[in-house]
């Protein structure tokens, strides 16, 4: 099941079993980045369990994909999956969907209508919320109720970033599922197979997206000035000690302060994923931002800089 969610093994084992025994919990709440599959294993949760050809509960099979129910789940037309978003907001609202900010008590009501209602041609009824963290206090605890007792054959699944913006009261009425980032290996290769990237570009790609493929999507139509920035220059290229004299020349020229501020925006993403690896080089940019502000020599704090860098990575990776 789930062949086509990329990564989140644990995820897929646990709502496989599930499935399999029948043992389906009532409410979830999958948590975890953008860009890390939450919302299309939901979407895949609620294929498995109103497929018409495939039986979840005796075969390890996922969805059939060509029966009318996974193809209306996939076109987004079953009436028996309920997507609890700004979007349907905005609709209800007749508004602009650039208008919504929270997902307001009005939203929560008309899904618990919905909730009520009967199974139209489906198994399984599925709401899926998201973003759960932008309920109001109002429309939260207007769920609670929801949450404890939906009816039979009836699931709702929330999605958040992350689960200490969601109030207590209704993370103890649900089974939380934690998302993790994607691994640069899985990133790259999926790059290659799906968007015609060459190997070398697919892995600087992968770095930069931080384990979410949302972030490697927008990454593979940039421009090559844009793309390569200089911090993932010096984390995936070797330079010779000519291109270090011309860069630092080049940017000394350019605005010195200005690169290395932009250097150590990026080290400090690298920073939340790899702090251990990251922190030398950190270092290294702060203390030369503080002899650039001092208005010692640019070109002199790029040289030294540069050759730390390299030198880094060089000796031991840590880049």
């Amino acid at each position: 099941m789930f062949e086509s969610i990329l990564g989140q093994k644990k995820i897929k084992k646990i709502i496989s079993n599930q499935v399999k025994s029948g043992k389906i919990a009532h409410a979830y709440i999958f948590v975890g980045q953008d860009g890390v599959g939450k919302r299309l294993t939901a979407v895949e949760f609620a294929k498995i369990l109103n497929c018409n050809v495939d039986d979840f509960i005796k075969t390890d099979a996922g969805t059939c994909g060509k029966c009318i129910s996974c193809k209306k789940i996939e076109k987004n037309i079953h009436p028996d999956l309920h997507f609890i978003d700004f979007a349907r907001q905005a609709e209800l609202e007749e508004e602009c969907l650039e208008k919504q900010r929270t997902l307001k008590i009005e939203t929560i009501r008309y899904m618990q209508k919905e909730v009520a209602t009967k199974i139209h041609e489906g198994k399984w009824k599925i709401f899926i919320i998201e973003p759960a963290e932008r309920m109001n206090a109002a429309a939260a605890n207007s769920l609670l109720k929801t949450l404890e007792e939906p009816p039979e054959n009836t699931i709702i699944i929330l999605i958040a970033k992350h689960k200490e913006t969601i109030p207590q009261t209704i993370l103890s009425r649900v089974q939380t599922l934690f998302f993790q980032p994607l691994g640069q290996n899985e990133i790259s290769s999926w790059l290659m197979l799906n968007c015609s990237v060459d190997a070398a570009k697919a892995r600087d790609i992968a770095e930069l997206s931080e384990g979410s493929l949302e972030n490697a999507n927008k990454l593979v139509g940039k421009n090559e000035k844009e793309e390569f920035s200089l911090w993932l220059k010096f984390k995936t290229r070797n330079f010779y000690i000519s291109d270090i004299l011309e860069l630092s020349k080049n940017i000394a020229a350019a605005g010195a302060l200005e690169c290395v501020d932009a250097m150590i925006a990026e080290a400090k993403k690298d920073f939340r994923m790899y702090p251990q690896r990251t922190a030398p080089a950190l270092d290294l940019l702060s203390a030369s931002r503080v002899l650039l502000l001092k208005n010692v020599n640019a070109m002199t704090v790029l040289d030294n800089l540069f050759f730390d860098l390299s030198d880094l990575k060089k000796m031991s990776g840590l880049l």
